[in-house]
């Protein structure tokens, strides 16, 4: 009798058990169940961005007055890395990781025409173009806002926060006119170099803070990957980022640019998994 009585009460839980799930249905998992609410805490994922980055001086002359600075233009790069997102609510968390940052930016100095003695002094640089190419392993730290599901499963969001970035690599094409002797004269001497490393090891900031503000979308591709494309413009607020008195390159003497910020348009497309 005890053992049909077992019997009886282990069919009627697992009965119970079996009416609570039905096979196929998604399992609820931890990260999402967190306060009944449906969200995941944690998310971790890949991107690319292709970027188009530029050189900015904060004044039209450098800080001895002696040299005219310009933005020469902007250039081609690209960042790729991982992404982590960790949400304290359902809408609001923070966006980290790590990336590598591949930019740079294109700067002129002329002397101040105005200034320029007469007759010039050797060793004086008269005007310096530079191409400059640099590498960046950056660690990025924001808010982030994120919307709640619209139609067709997409979330709009938008990031705002500080990316700290240590200077790997630096090369630069450049043009530098000078003042040299010969045979007791003085001339114009032109030194060029082309995607050359740049000696000096301050010549270009070993540390850069950049401001980011972007916005975009998600959409999701099931219960756990979702697609991620944002637009986004990170502004390199301190310190100067080239410092070409520092530089060690083949001509004779040195100029200044003033102070220099590097900025960047960024397109992030990457994949949460």
């Amino acid at each position: 009798m005890k053992k049909i009585l077992t019997i009886i009460i282990c069919s009627i839980c697992a009965y119970s058990v079996s009416a609570q799930y039905t096979y196929g249905e998604p399992v609820e998992s931890k990260n999402r169940a967190r306060g009944g609410s449906d969200y995941k805490q944690t998310r971790i994922g890949i991107f690319i961005a292709p970027n188009n980055s530029w050189m900015k001086p904060t004044a039209s002359k450098s800080n001895d007055g002696l040299y005219v600075v310009n933005s020469e233009g902007a250039k081609i790069g690209y960042t790729w890395g991982l992404m982590i997102d960790h949400f304290f609510t359902e809408n609001y968390g923070i966006a980290t990781g790590l990336q590598l940052n591949t930019t740079g930016g294109k700067m002129n100095a002329l002397y101040d025409i105005t200034k320029l003695p007469t007759p010039a002094p050797v060793n004086m640089v008269k005007s310096a173009n530079f191409d400059y190419r640099l590498q960046y392993f950056e660690v990025p730290f924001g808010l982030k806002l994120l919307s709640d599901e619209l139609s067709g499963g997409v979330r709009v969001f938008g990031n705002i926060g500080i990316t700290a970035a240590l200077n790997i690599a630096r090369k630069g094409t450049y043009e530098v006119v000078y003042t040299d002797t010969v045979s007791g004269v003085s001339v114009d001497k032109t030194i060029t170099g082309e995607n050359e490393r740049l000696r000096g090891g301050l010549s270009i900031t070993p540390i850069l803070f950049q401001m980011n503000l972007g916005a975009g979308i998600e959409y999701s591709l099931s219960q756990k990957m979702s697609l991620y494309i944002g637009l986004f413009f990170n502004n390199g607020f301190a310190p100067d980022v080239t410092n070409p008195k520092e530089l060690n390159m083949e001509y004779k003497g040195y100029f200044s640019d003033g102070n220099v910020r590097l900025n960047n348009l960024a397109l992030k497309v990457g994949m949460f998994f």
